[in-house]
C-alpha cells in the first residue's frame, strides 16, 4: 500500500511538472519593447505689444523650417537659416581616435575645441552601454529553471500556497536583476516592459568623461572674458551645429541600444540625435559647478532645461517650483537657450504634454 501511494505521489508530482511548463510556456512569453523617446509651458516676461508678438510669430516660422530639415535631412530649408562656418575634423591614427570642431558661438566668434581617447578605452567604455538578446536570454532560462526547482521544492514542503509564495520570490529576483542589468548599461525598465535609455544615469556617469572638452570651452571662455551665460553658450552651439545630427539605430547586431549613443561614442564619432546630443551637452555643462538640468521628454523628441531666471521671451518649465530654461540640443537650427523649433513647442503644448526628468 506504501509502495501504490509514493507511486501515485510521484505521478501526481510529474503531471504537476508538466502543468507548470506549460503554464510558464505561456506566463513569461515576453518582449521588451524600445519606443521612440516618451505642467504648463511659459515664457518669461510679458510683451509689450503686437509688434513683437508679430515678431515672435516669425521667428516661430524660421524654427519650423529648421525642424523640418532635421527631420527630412533637406539642407536647401535650413540656406540663411543656420550659423555657416561650422566644421569636424574625426580622425584616428597610433591607437587614439580624435575629434576637432568648429563652430561660432552666439558671440558670432569662430571657436574650435579637440578631443581625443584611446580605442582601448573606448572599447571598453561601450561594454557598459546597451544590451544584447543572449544576456536577455540568459536571465529568461535562470528565471524558468528556478521558478520550477523552487515552486517543487515549495510545494512538497507546503503545498500550493508555499509554491505560490516561492515563485513570487523568484519573479521578484528576476525583476532586481534585470533592472540591475539595465541600469549598468545606461537603460531603464518603465512600466509595460518599455525599455528606454535612462539620461540622469548616463549624464552622471559621462560628466567626467568628457571634462577635457568641459575645460577646453573653460579655457576658450576665460581668454576670452566669456560670462557664464557665453560658456554655455558655447557648449550649446557647439553641440547644435558641429555635431552632426543623425538618428543611430535602435540595434546593433544582437546590441540593443535603445536609440542613443553613449555622450563619449558621440563626441568621437561627431554625430546624434536629439536625446544623444542632449546626453553630450549635459555631460559637458555639468562639469560646472552649480549648474542645475532637467531632460524633457515629448513623444518622439528629447531636449533639456537649465536652471536660470528666464530672460524676457525665454521658453521655460518649472519643476519643483524653479524655472528651467529650455534648450534644444538637436541641432542644426542655431537657438540660443530660451528658443526652440515650431514642431518641438508644438509637441510640449500637445495633448500628450511632457515628462521631466532631473539629471541632479
Amino acid at each position: 500500500m506504501k509502495n501504490s501511494t509514493q507511486i501515485y505521489a510521484f505521478a501526481f508530482l510529474g503531471f504537476l511538472s508538466f502543468i507548470m511548463n506549460f503554464y510558464l510556456a505561456f506566463q513569461w512569453q515576453e518582449k521588451l519593447n524600445l519606443p521612440a523617446c516618451g505642467g504648463d509651458l511659459l515664457y518669461g516676461g510679458d510683451y509689450e505689444n503686437e509688434e513683437e508678438e508679430d515678431a515672435r510669430d516669425g521667428e516661430d516660422e524660421d524654427a519650423g523650417e529648421e525642424d523640418e530639415a532635421e527631420e527630412t535631412g533637406n539642407a536647401e530649408v535650413l540656406k540663411n537659416k543656420k550659423e555657416t562656418g561650422t566644421a569636424q575634423k574625426i580622425s584616428a591614427g597610433a591607437g587614439l581616435l580624435k575629434a576637432r570642431y568648429e563652430f561660432i558661438n552666439f558671440n558670432k566668434d569662430r571657436l574650435s575645441v579637440s578631443f581625443s581617447v584611446s580605442q582601448k578605452y573606448l572599447a571598453e567604455y561601450l561594454k557598459n552601454y546597451g544590451y544584447r538578446d543572449e544576456e536577455y536570454e540568459t536571465l529568461k532560462q535562470w528565471r524558468q529553471k528556478t521558478l520550477q526547482e523552487e515552486w517543487k521544492k515549495a510545494y512538497a514542503k507546503g503545498g500550493r500556497g508555499e509554491a505560490d509564495k516561492a515563485a513570487e520570490r523568484v519573479s521578484e529576483e528576476y525583476d532586481t536583476r534585470l533592472r540591475a542589468l539595465f541600469y549598468k548599461r545606461g537603460l531603464a525598465l518603465r512600466e509595460g516592459n518599455i525599455v528606454v535609455c535612462d539620461m540622469p544615469n548616463i549624464v552622471r556617469r559621462n560628466i567626467n568623461e568628457l571634462k577635457p572638452l568641459a575645460l577646453a570651452i573653460q579655457n576658450i571662455s576665460k581668454a576670452r572674458r566669456y560670462s557664464s551665460e557665453d560658456t554655455v553658450g558655447a557648449a550649446v552651439s557647439m553641440v547644435q551645429t558641429a555635431v552632426k545630427y543623425k538618428i543611430p539605430p535602435s540595434k546593433e547586431g544582437s546590441l540593443h541600444t535603445c536609440g542613443i549613443l553613449p555622450p563619449l561614442k558621440a563626441v568621437i564619432s561627431g554625430w546624434g540625435d536629439c536625446d544623444t546630443k542632449t546626453g553630450v551637452l549635459a555631460s559637458i555643462l555639468g562639469n560646472w559647478s552649480g549648474v542645475k538640468m532637467v531632460g524633457i521628454s515629448v513623444p518622439g523628441h528629447y531636449l533639456m532645461g537649465l536652471r536660470r531666471i528666464p530672460a524676457k521671451g525665454d521658453l521655460f518649465v518649472r519643476y519643483e517650483g524653479l524655472e528651467y530654461v529650455l534648450i534644444e540640443p538637436a541641432g542644426p537650427a542655431w537657438l540660443m537657450p530660451g528658443q526652440v523649433g515650431a514642431n518641438t513647442k508644438a509637441l510640449l503644448g500637445g495633448s500628450k504634454g511632457y515628462a521631466i526628468e532631473p539629471f541632479f
